[in-house]
């Protein structure tokens, strides 16, 4: 077991080579580029035990490069003052100032059977619920946007998680009809749910450094520094296309 305190065998990290043509349909000059021999099995990335660590950091980068016009634009839509945009920011990094705190309640306290994956996953799922919680709840149209501030000027309010846009028929026939539109959501709201993503998302990244810490012990010295380096790349390329 990787996790487990006791040193792994010799056997376990002799080498990274076991190509097989019954069981690849690869050649085996591609099957050494995505599989590494002259590294252990657990440092090659690609492996299907492995590639969730090279997938968090894609993912960091990429909801990095997303969320920072969203969190820097949207609240200028919904009229926030200058105080409120500066909270709405802090409180979504806020959660990265515990990072250490993280890698410490990981360290000491298992779940399920794991100190990294585990919690992994328990982050990326918070950060998940957050955004289905903050689409679920409310409307980030421009279209709500806009009726929101019309019924705001013209006095008219809202109907609780919703609004009402009243449109005029082209035909006699049908008259004034009534559409239903979802309110945008408040910016006490909206705080809550990216504090809520940026706890999730800093509590994955914490697992995925981690263990990449923990990898980067079992590499040779002919590649040390290999394995970060890949992650990071990762990130950025993730960063740069969002």
């Amino acid at each position: 077991n990787f996790y487990s305190s006791a040193p792994l065998s010799s056997d376990a990290l002799s080498s990274g080579d076991d190509y097989d043509t019954s069981n690849t349909y690869l050649s085996k000059r591609i099957y050494h580029y995505l599989y590494p021999p002259n590294v252990p099995r657990e440092v090659q990335l690609l492996r299907r035990e492995n590639i969730a660590v090279p997938a968090c950091y894609l993912l960091v980068g990429l909801l990095q490069g997303l969320s920072g016009p969203f969190t820097n634009v949207y609240p200028l839509d919904l009229n926030a003052s200058e105080a409120q945009q500066t909270t709405i920011s802090s409180l979504k990094s806020l959660p990265s100032t515990f990072k250490l705190a993280f890698g410490f309640l990981s360290d000491n306290v298992p779940l399920a059977g794991y100190r990294r994956k585990s919690y992994m996953l328990l982050g990326w799922a918070i950060a998940s619920l957050s955004m289905i919680i903050l689409l679920t709840f409310s409307d980030l149209s421009v279209e709500a946007i806009e009726l929101n501030n019309e019924q705001t000027m013209n006095g008219d309010g809202s109907s609780g998680r919703y609004l009402l846009r009243h449109l005029q028929s082209s035909t006699s026939e049908f008259g004034e009809q009534t559409n239903i539109v979802g309110a945008p959501p408040s910016i006490p709201f909206l705080s809550f749910t990216l504090l809520m993503f940026g706890s999730g998302f800093w509590f994955a990244d914490v697992m995925g450094d981690s263990l990449v810490a923990e990898k980067a012990k079992l590499e040779p010295e002919s590649s040390r520094g290999h394995l970060q380096s890949t992650c990071y790349a990762c990130r950025f390329f993730g960063l740069m296309i969002a």
